[in-house]
């Protein structure tokens, strides 16, 4: 055997015993979970995360290693032991298991509240109206059906069947329906208040909630089922359908003049680790025009005055400053998104005429400062920018 096969030999007998110690972390970290969860104590304690990852620093250095690498290393570890975490001790359901209908339930956060749910222990009734029309249709996807139009219902419908998680999938909505005590509907924006009051004239007797990221426009159709005495409420998850874990997840809920439905769906995360946030409709969307719509603007802005300047991006890449790269990493994640999304949370937020009208006056400002070369305002700007992030 060569010098350099058995150092090859020794690193991996090495790297087993590095994966040995993990293993052992997070075994132990599953332990700490259940303590802390049995104690009443969050998820998520940031000073004993800052005091491991400055220990490890320090042991770094003591052992000749750059702190830096070895703090991002333990920030993964750290990561993967809360997720453990929180999949074992955390996104526990206090009561009893309930019957759910996902209406929109195929789509990518519908699938997200399939898994959460049925990992939660409720049997889950899927249905998905885009896939329904499609599959009467020759296979075209309807962004418009809302749901009422699986009510007719024909021969050629799929019937009810199991899925590979222990959800049932069905192809009409009154079947999806029967006999659950909640409707969560996650379906496009705009479609949402069709679905409510599809369930409305049903005279659905369970909880309905939607996941829609905007509000102001579901008010007619959530009076109309107020009115008829449906149970309604509605949340909000800030997070994709990507989202491994709650941790440091944020969940709007939004009531809708019924206390007791909105504490029967907060019930679904309340044994959780995200963090749950009360806002009114008003609010909600008003929130949602910056968190939402601006940061989603400034990113496919970002993207067009690139692609108008006529160079490549392997080009900018090659000489991209630390906040080029950084900003492209955003914009890269906004850029393949639904566009249909996207498009309807600029176009339906009552809020956005009046951020637009902002954001056209505020870049106006700074272009004149520079033109003009008002030194002073820009560097004032700055430090404005700074004392405010500052939480001053």
């Amino acid at each position: 055997m060569s010098r350099l096969d058995e150092l090859r030999a020794r690193m991996r007998e090495i790297d087993a015993r590095i994966l040995a110690l993990v293993a052992d972390r997070m075994e132990t970290a599953r332990q700490i979970g259940q303590e802390k969860k049995a104690a009443g104590i969050p998820l998520r304690d940031w000073n004993v995360e800052r005091q491991v990852l400055d220990r490890a620093a320090d042991h770094a250095r003591r052992c000749g290693l750059p702190p830096g690498p070895v703090r991002a290393l333990m920030r993964v570890l750290i990561a993967t032991s809360r997720d453990e975490q929180e999949r074992l001790s955390y996104s526990d359901y206090a009561g009893a298991a309930e019957d759910i209908a996902v209406l929109g339930g195929c789509g990518a956060m519908g699938r997200w509240f399939v898994d959460f749910l049925g990992n939660q222990g409720h049997r889950v009734h899927v249905y998905d109206p885009a896939v329904s029309a499609a599959g009467r249709s020759g296979g075209r996807r309807s962004r418009t059906s809302g749901g009422t139009d699986a009510e007719a219902g024909d021969s050629s419908s799929l019937a009810a069947s199991p899925t590979a998680s222990g959800t049932r999938l069905f192809a009409r909505l009154s079947d999806a329906l029967a006999g659950t005590g909640f409707a969560l509907i996650a379906t496009p924006l705009d479609i949402v208040p069709d679905v409510i009051d599809a369930l409305t004239r049903l005279r659905y007797g369970g909880v309905v909630f939607d996941i829609a990221s905007l509000k102001d426009h579901l008010r007619p159709a959530i009076e109309r089922a107020r009115a008829a005495g449906v149970g309604i409420t509605s949340i909000h998850p800030l997070f994709g359908a990507g989202a491994r874990s709650l941790s440091d997840q944020v969940i709007c809920l939004c009531d809708c003049g019924d206390a007791e439905a909105t504490a029967r769906v907060e019930a679904f995360f309340a044994e959780t680790a995200a963090t749950l946030v009360r806002l009114s409709f008003e609010r909600h969307d008003r929130i949602m025009s910056y968190v939402l719509g601006f940061s989603h603007l400034i990113n496919l802005l970002f993207a067009r005055v690139l692609m108008a300047g006529g160079m490549s991006l392997s080009e900018l890449n090659r000489v991209g400053s630390t906040t080029f790269h950084s900003q492209m990493v955003t914009t890269a994640t906004v850029i393949r998104e639904n566009p249909e999304l996207y498009y309807a949370i600029q176009r339906l937020n009552p809020f956005s005429r009046e951020l637009h009208e902002t954001l056209r006056a505020e870049l106006e400002t700074i272009l004149s400062w520079i033109e003009h070369d008002d030194h002073a305002a820009f560097v004032e700007m700055m430090d404005a920018g700074r004392r405010w992030m500052e939480g001053q």
